[in-house]
């Protein structure tokens, strides 16, 4: 927060706003989009090939020989295509009769009752796809697959099958949950392997096999959703067509993503012409991101049923941008307490008029789409939803402020004062607050008090996974533009034998421990799913996938750009 006299004009260059921060995507561009997938003939078609694959399913599940790793193969093709959602009832008997077979000391045998016949393919992907269906299956299984001596062996890296129970081996450990030391020695042996299978010619194995190792070496099922995985493998399983029973599968995949694609480009140019419509951008230079966030809204709500909460991931993480960009390189500390009172006192844009215009104008897009959005919630609720939502913005913005006190002062703060503050001042509440609004039924105030106010755990474990994954990608950046507080530094302030890099591996390694307490909450046995749950679960899914090759939100212009034409741009060639 810098200091200005109370009627000076904001200048439109922020020191700190990189060039590649601005719109990456044009309004025209993004008008300009077509695509025929909204005609009913192709829903008509997709509804048809349903029903024809629950047949094929029910066949697979009642004939003569029904063969269980067949049976475990053909759900894992479904939720990889993303059209596991029609097949709940299918895919569920043949998880019982997985779970039946399961054997709590050696998983899943294939064959004779022998020793020798353990199969490890049909083990990882069973602990993998019963975990999450939310059966209590063990880990410990995978003890079995070591030799005399504790380690994991391997035989014959030439046959593809066993090199497949290796791949499955590290999608399995993607579903770790904490202390549970046999998945981490499972990543590390079964990751060693197939990077080393990924480096060799595709001669000795499938074009289609190494595309999916080179996938899971990359996307780890916390850090990856639904239409992402879907797009990757619908390409997948066209280099390789004798891996589905019948192409009516693919058929239905590429259809469910063209159809899930028309929409979303329809709801692209309602946003981005919301977004130019604003001005916002004529009056400050900020990050101007809102087609990325609508890919985060995506990965937490891709259905047909949610769109309204996509639109306003979308939105609220532009706001929210707004405000970190004005309170980060423009505003002065009087001037955000200003715009909290404002907010407080009911989102009164008037309590904000000894600033400059530019500024004020900027609050009023702000505060003006914030009411539309607290009418949508109260809509949904049944009753008035602005005191919480009003409460998770001053929290924010209270935070904020407290951020610009460490950076006038110079202060760092110790671990536990910059986290308390830090998860807070990141956001997440305003923007996750409304999914849960929109999603739920109506909720009683003490229960989104025991939910989102008092930060469950379940909650505090996503704000906190989105709050260290942004400090391990940016606290470089935030330095050299003054900013000295970051989980880093503070770890560092805590430990001073640390080095930085010591810090750094230090909180990566803590990300990774929290996603794995996060998996458990979210696939405990006990725990009976709900709509909002599972958003939220999957929106700290969608941002630790922006975030995999640095901060895709800042610096969208490469990795994320790609993702946004292979999701939203560019359908699935039939």
């Amino acid at each position: 927060m810098k200091s200005l006299d109370a009627g000076q004009e904001i200048c439109t260059v922020a020191a700190s706003i990189p060039d590649n921060a601005f719109n990456v995507w044009d309004d025209d561009f993004v008008q300009s989009m077509q695509t025929p997938y909204g005609e009913p003939e192709y829903r008509q078609r997709a509804e048809t090939l349903v029903k024809e694959v629950k047949m094929l399913l029910r066949e697979m599940q009642t004939g003569d020989h029904v063969d269980l790793l067949e049976g475990l193969e053909m759900i894992d093709a479904l939720q990889c295509l993303g059209i596991d959602r029609y097949f709940d009832t299918q895919i569920k008997l043949t998880l019982d009769s997985a779970f039946r077979s399961w054997d709590t000391s050696f998983g899943i045998r294939l064959g004779s009752e022998s020793v020798s016949c353990r199969n490890l393919n049909a083990t990882a992907l069973g602990l993998r796809l019963l975990r999450l269906h939310r059966y209590d299956v063990s880990a410990d299984v995978l003890e079995s697959f070591k030799d005399e001596n504790g380690h994991f062996t391997f035989s014959n890296d030439k046959d593809e099958c066993a090199m497949r129970g290796m791949l499955n081996l590290l999608r399995a450990s993607s579903v770790a949950f904490p202390g549970e030391t046999v998945m981490e020695e499972a990543k590390m042996f079964s990751s060693a392997c197939l990077k080393t299978l990924s480096q060799r010619s595709g001669d000795t194995y499938n074009t289609s096999f190494l595309k999916e190792v080179e996938y899971a070496l990359v996307y780890e099922w916390s850090r990856t959703f639904t239409r992402w995985e879907a797009r990757n493998f619908i390409e997948i399983y066209e280099l390789d067509d004798l891996r589905l029973k019948d192409k009516k599968i693919l058929e239905l995949a590429k259809l469910d993503f063209n159809i899930l694609q028309y929409m979303y480009k329809m709801e692209m140019k309602n946003l981005s012409r919301w977004w130019v419509n604003s001005g916002v951008s004529k009056l400050i230079a900020m990050r101007e991101r809102s087609i990325e966030y609508f890919l985060w809204g995506v990965s937490a709500a891709d259905t047909m049923e949610f769109s309204s909460i996509r639109i306003a991931i979308a939105k609220l993480s532009t706001l929210a941008t707004i405000m970190d960009d004005l309170f980060d390189d423009y505003a002065t500390l009087d001037q955000v307490k200003l715009i909290k009172q404002a907010i407080v006192q009911g989102w009164d844009v008037s309590v904000v008029k000894n600033i400059p215009q530019n500024f004020k104008m900027c609050i009023e897009f702000v505060f003006k789409t914030m009411k539309e959005l607290i009418n949508e919630a109260t809509k949904k609720q049944g009753r008035d939803m602005m005191p919480f939502i009003t409460k998770a913005w001053e929290d924010y913005i209270e935070a904020n402020m407290e951020h610009a006190r460490w950076k006038s002062s110079g202060h760092v703060p110790t671990y536990n004062e910059y986290i308390s503050t830090a998860t807070t001042s990141a956001a997440i509440g305003p923007i996750l607050l409304h999914p849960i609004l929109l999603a739920g039924p109506a909720l009683s105030d003490n229960v989104i008090e025991k939910m989102f106010l008092n930060k469950s755990r379940f909650y505090e474990l996503i704000w906190m996974c989105i709050r260290l994954i942004d400090d391990t990608r940016d606290f470089e950046d935030d330095r050299r533009h003054g900013e000295i507080a970051s989980a880093i530094s503070s770890y560092m302030r805590d430990h001073p034998e640390c080095s930085e890099v010591q810090a750094l591996n230090y909180i990566t390694n803590l990300v990774e421990e929290l996603l794995k307490e996060l998996r458990w909450i979210y696939l405990n046995p006990d725990n009976s799913l709900l709509d909002w749950e599972k958003i939220c679960f999957d929106f700290n899914r969608g941002l630790q996938f922006l975030y995999i090759f640095g901060d895709g939100i800042t610096y969208s212009h490469k990795e994320v750009k790609h993702q946004v034409f292979k999701v939203f741009v560019d359908p699935v060639v039939m």
